[in-house]
């Protein structure tokens, strides 16, 4: 019977689909499987891969691309998702080792573009629970589907989105869901929403998939820690370009 053991890497890879294991009796049986490691070539720790996000390595400019879907060949290098581990992989030199060479790199660039990837991901997990009715829309709806049901007692909505120019019931209903134990998160503003949905406004939503509503989540926590506030969007802009060596 074979031992399954973690396989930990140093931050960087070849070909995404390249074999890694020494041979087929090693690899782990799907019952004995243990999710690998990666280390982020930002802040240096070694961490589940599942907490990093890849980004591929060219040849030439950008030299660095988000790849979050990890289905682009080639060298790769693996990073937070984060503001902060970004600036470090450009500034100690982590994207540099994995290009094995001094590249010029724009971190806020960089950071802008995996945000706006997170945010065509939620788009279309909102739009797939729409086509699957399992999403509410409108504060009437998402009023009724945080009722508890009169059999159950069970509350239809898993997870409340509310768009970041919301206003009116906005605060009512994030008071609601929090008594019921839901999580919320705020993802996009009226119009973008709104243009989700062939309306011309939506201020909130409710996911009734609780696998979908836990995706969402995950990434407007990821796009929140990357675009900050107003004036952190501001700071980005300031950041210019780093040479990474």
């Amino acid at each position: 019977m074979s031992v399954a053991v973690a396989e930990k890497f140093d931050g960087t890879d070849g070909a995404e689909g390249e074999d890694i294991s020494s041979s087929a009796s090693e690899r782990p049986s799907s019952d004995e499987r243990v999710a690998s490691e990666r280390l982020c070539v930002g802040c240096r720790r070694t961490v589940p891969r599942e907490e990093l996000v890849r980004f591929a390595i060219a040849d030439v400019a950008p030299y660095v691309v988000p790849d979050p879907q990890r289905k682009l060949g080639g060298r790769g290098a693996s990073v937070h998702p984060t503001r902060e581990c970004i600036q470090l992989a450009v500034k100690k030199g982590g994207f540099a080792r994995a290009a094995k060479k001094s590249v010029t790199i724009d971190a806020a660039a960089l950071w802008t573009s995996l945000a706006r990837l997170y945010e065509q991901r939620s788009d279309s997990l909102l739009i797939a629970a729409s086509r699957r009715n399992m999403l509410v829309i409108g504060t009437d709806a998402v009023r009724e589907a945080l009722r508890p049901s009169e059999k159950t007692g069970e509350v239809r909505i898993e997870v409340l989105v509310v768009a970041s120019d919301a206003e009116g019931r906005r605060e009512e209903l994030e008071a609601g869901a929090a008594r019921m134990g839901r999580r919320c998160c705020v993802i996009g503003t009226k119009n973008s929403l709104g243009r989700l949905f062939g309306r011309d406004e939506v201020g909130v939503l409710g996911i009734l998939d609780s696998r979908i509503g836990d995706e969402v989540v995950r990434c407007a926590e990821i796009v929140s820690g990357l675009c900050g506030s107003r004036a952190g969007e501001t700071d980005a802009k300031a950041a210019g370009r780093a040479v990474a060596e």
